[in-house]
């Protein structure tokens, strides 16, 4: 059968005007949640204190410094179906499935806040990969795939961190 002969009738990149908007919407929704996660990361990075200092500095600086990218990924990918990204604090900090916290916090509670955080950022990327695999958007499910599998790695290494004190 010749796909082209199935063509629907408003189709970009071969998607309808739903499935775009769809698509664009989980795109969004991803973008907004890791806005806050990033700032969030920066806000742990600057003000952490104790003697966990060095570790939360550091791990925190490692992953505000690859946000940036993945977070121009995902901008970029809304770009691809003709749409704006989501440009405003107020509507990183409305539509985003995490919140923002004070810097008050011990280290432990950031690496705990960080690594709930990390959870919800992955369910986003479940939802789009999800609807992106059921309507044949390759691109967004292979960008989802890369975004979970880091993302899992962190979560991990932020778990093993907190349990080292219930090892000894």
């Amino acid at each position: 059968m010749n796909i082209l002969n199935t063509a629907k009738p408003y189709s970009s990149l071969g998607f309808d005007k739903l499935e775009a908007a769809e698509i664009v919407s989980r795109l969004n929704i991803s973008l907004c949640t890791y806005q806050v996660f990033y700032h969030k990361l920066q806000n742990f990075h600057w003000n952490v204190v104790g003697s966990d200092f060095f570790d939360v500095h550091d791990v925190t600086e490692e992953l505000y410094r690859e946000s940036v990218n993945d977070i121009d990924r995902i901008a970029e990918r809304i770009r691809v179906f003709g749409e704006v990204p989501t440009y405003r604090m107020s509507a990183y900090l409305r539509d985003s499935i995490v919140s923002e916290t004070s810097h008050d916090k011990s280290a432990e509670f950031m690496m705990k806040d960080l690594t709930g955080d990390i959870q919800k950022l992955i369910e986003t990327f479940l939802d789009l990969h999800e609807y992106a695999a059921s309507n044949g958007d390759v691109s967004s499910v292979r960008l989802s795939e890369e975004l979970i599998a880091k993302l899992e790695l962190y979560h991990w290494k932020l778990t093993a961190w907190m349990n080292r004190r219930y090892q000894k």
